[in-house]
C-alpha cells in the first residue's frame, strides 16, 4: 500500500488496477512485448506472489523484459511461518533472470536501477524486487547515483561480433545455391536490419511464430512465412531442401523443427544468438559449422555494411525462390472443411475477414489453443511486435490481460484479443480492467463450448470421449454457456453474438468502429479443428 499510495501521489506512474494478479502479469508482459521495453506489475505478499508465477515463467521463457515487485511480510517474521509468509525468491529463482530481497532501505535506489537494466540487456527475462513490508514502511534520502554492482553480470554480456567471422558467413553465401533464413524471437529488435539483409542477399525467410512480422508475410517474393508444425508447407520444403540454413535468433524448438535429425538435414547451418547458453546446449540443438553469440542487431548491421562493400558481385538466388514458390502454387496452407454447409462460421475465414478490415496492421493477442494458430496462419503479419502470444510457456487466460498491456502501451493501434472460450474464461475478469480503465480492446472469442486442442486429442486418441474438454451445460448441453455476452454486459461491455456467416463482415466493423472495449461471441463448429501442414507427419 505505501508503494501505491506513493505511485498515486507522483502522478508520474499510470497504475492499472487489475482485478487479479496473474492479468497484472500477464497485462505488464503484452506491454512489454508491444514496446520492447520492460513491463511492471506490482503484487502484495504470498499468494499474490504465487499467482504470477506463470506471468513470470512466461516472460522467462520467450525472453520478454519485466520487472516484477513484490510485497513480504516483516523482516523479523521471515521464515517463520507467518501469514503470507512464502520464501519468494527461492520459489522464483529457477523463472527469473535475476530477484532480489530488500533488506535495507538504502539499496533500493541501486536495486531498482539494476532490474531495468538486467531485464533489457543481454538476453531480455524477468526481475524480482520482494521488500519486506518494514523496508517499505522506513524513510531515508536516496542516493540517485550510487553505482550498480554487476560487473560479474555485464562481463557475461556478449561483445561485437567478429568481423572475421561475419565475413566467413557472407562467403557462405557465395557458395551457396539453396540458403534459407530462419529467424526466431531474437530478431524482434532487429526488424529494420533484418529486412535489409533479405533486400541485399534475396535469401527467402521462414519465421517461428513468435518472429512473424519480423519480416512482413506479405512479400510474396520472399517470406515464407512461419515454418513447423502448423506452419506453411513451402516454408517447410525450403528447410527441407536449402544447403545453407542462417538460423538467426532461434532455439530450435521443437514446434518448429520437429525431430531435430531430420530438420535441415541437407544443411549446413549458422546459428547466431545472443544467449550463449543457447549456443552451446549440443544436446538440444542442431550441430552448426559457425556459432556466434553475438546481438543479432549488430551481426546483421555487420554483415550488411560487408554486403554493400561487394555489389559488383551480387547474389542471385532467384530460381531458388522460384523453386519454393512452385509449392507454394500446388500446396496450400488452408485447411481442409470438415463441415461445408453454406451458414457454418469457419474461424479461419474470420481471421481473414479481421486482416482485410484492418488492413494487417493490427496488433493482434492471443491466449493457447486452437484459435492461436488460426491467428498466425490467416492474420498477414506485417510489422514486428504486433503478435503478442506466448509461445515457450503457454499458459492459457494470456490473451484479454496481454490485449489491456499492449492497447495501453500503444493508444494509437488496434489492439484485437482473438480468444478461445475455454483460454478467455481463465481470465475472464479483466473484463472489468479493461472497462472500468475504459481500454478500447477489442475481444473477438471463438466459442466451440470445449477446449479445442484437447478436443482435437480426444478425436484422436480417446475415440471423442469429451471427458477432458466439455465446457458447456451437461444439463442443457444444445445451449450456449456460459454466456459470454452476458459477462461483457454485467462489466458494461457492448458485446454481440455471431452465428450467421453472412454476418461476419458487418459484425467486425462493428466491433472496430465502436469505442472502447467491445467483445464478439464467434459461435464456431466443435468439428473445425487446426490442420498441420507439414509434409511428412513423422517429421513430428
Amino acid at each position: 500500500m505505501e508503494i501505491l499510495e506513493s505511485i498515486r501521489r507522483s502522478g508520474t506512474i499510470r497504475n492499472i488496477f487489475s482485478r487479479h494478479e496473474q492479468g497484472s502479469v500477464f497485462a505488464a508482459d503484452g506491454y512489454a512485448r508491444a514496446l520492447g521495453v520492460p513491463g511492471v506489475c506490482i503484487t502484495t505478499s504470498g499468494p499474490s506472489v504465487a499467482n504470477i508465477i506463470s506471468g513470470l515463467a512466461d516472460a522467462y521463457a520467450d525472453s520478454v523484459p519485466l520487472v516484477a515487485i513484490t510485497g513480504q511480510v516483516p523482516r523479523h517474521l521471515m521464515g517463520t511461518g507467518a501469514l503470507q509468509d512464502t520464501p519468494v525468491v527461492e520459489v522464483t529463482r529457477p523463472i527469473t533472470k535475476r530477484n532480489y530481497l530488500v533488506l535495507d532501505v538504502k539499496d533500493i535506489p541501486r536495486i531498482v536501477k539494476e532490474a531495468f537494466y538486467i531485464a533489457k540487456s543481454g538476453k531480455p527475462g524477468p526481475v524480482l524486487i520482494d521488500i519486506p513490508k518494514d523496508v517499505q514502511l522506513e524513510t531515508m534520502v536516496p542516493n540517485w547515483e550510487e553505482p550498480m554492482k554487476l560487473r560479474e553480470y555485464e562481463s557475461s554480456l556478449p561483445g561485437p561480433p567478429s568481423d572475421i567471422l561475419l565475413r566467413n558467413i557472407v562467403g557462405l553465401l557465395y557458395e551457396s545455391k539453396r540458403p534459407t533464413l530462419y529467424v526466431g524471437g531474437g530478431c524482434l529488435s532487429s526488424s529494420e536490419e533484418l529486412r535489409r539483409f533479405v533486400e541485399l542477399t534475396g535469401i527467402p525467410i521462414a519465421s517461428t511464430m513468435s518472429a512473424l512480422g519480423c519480416y512482413p508475410c506479405s512479400d510474396e517474393e520472399y517470406s515464407l512465412q512461419m515454418l513447423g508444425l502448423y506452419g506453411t508447407v513451402h516454408a517447410n520444403y525450403a528447410m527441407d531442401k536449402c544447403d545453407l540454413l542462417l538460423a538467426f535468433g532461434v532455439r530450435f524448438d521443437f514446434r518448429a523443427t520437429g525431430k531435430l535429425e531430420n530438420f535441415a538435414s541437407r544443411a549446413k547451418i549458422v546459428h547466431i544468438d545472443i544467449d550463449p547458453v543457447d549456443i552451446v546446449k549440443k544436446k538440444k540443438r542442431k550441430q552448426a559449422i559457425m556459432s556466434i553469440s553475438a546481438d543479432i542487431k549488430l551481426a546483421l548491421n555487420g554483415m550488411n555494411s560487408i554486403l554493400e562493400g561487394q555489389k559488383e558481385s551480387r547474389l542471385n538466388f532467384s530460381s531458388w525462390r522460384k523453386e519454393i514458390k512452385e509449392q507454394k502454387k500446388t500446396r496450400t496452407n488452408y485447411p481442409i472443411l470438415s463441415i461445408n454447409h453454406e451458414d457454418v462460421i469457419h474461424p479461419w475465414e474470420v481471421v481473414q475477414i479481421l486482416d482485410e478490415l484492418t488492413n494487417g496492421n493490427a496488433i493482434i493477442c492471443t491466449g493457447a489453443g486452437e484459435h492461436q494458430i488460426w491467428a498466425t496462419q490467416f492474420y498477414t503479419h506485417r510489422h514486428p511486435r504486433h503478435l503478442l502470444m506466448s509461445g515457450g510457456f503457454g499458459p492459457m487466460g494470456f490473451g484479454l490481460p496481454a490485449a489491456i498491456g499492449a492497447a495501453t502501451a500503444r493508444p494509437d493501434a488496434i489492439v484485437v484479443d482473438i480468444d478461445g472460450d475455454g483460454s478467455f474464461l481463465m481470465n475472464v475478469q479483466e473484463l472489468a480492467t479493461a472497462r472500468a480503465e475504459n481500454i478500447p480492446v477489442k475481444i473477438m472469442v471463438f466459442n466451440n463450448q470445449h477446449f479445442g486442442m484437447v478436443a482435437e486429442w480426444e478425436d484422436h486418441f480417446c475415440a471423442s470421449s469429451r471427458s477432458y474438454s466439455f465446457l458447456g451445460n451437461s444439463l442443457k448441453p444444445s445451449e450456449i454457456y456460459p454466456d459470454m455476452v452476458k459477462f461483457a454486459e454485467a462489466c458494461d461491455i457492448p458485446a454481440a453474438r455471431l452465428t450467421s456467416k453472412m454476418c461476419i463482415r458487418d459484425e467486425i466493423r462493428k466491433m472496430l468502429d465502436t469505442p472502447g472495449p467491445y467483445l464478439l461471441d464467434v459461435i464456431i463448429p466443435l468439428e473445425e479443428h487446426v490442420k498441420t501442414t507439414v509434409m511428412n507427419a513423422k517429421v513430428f
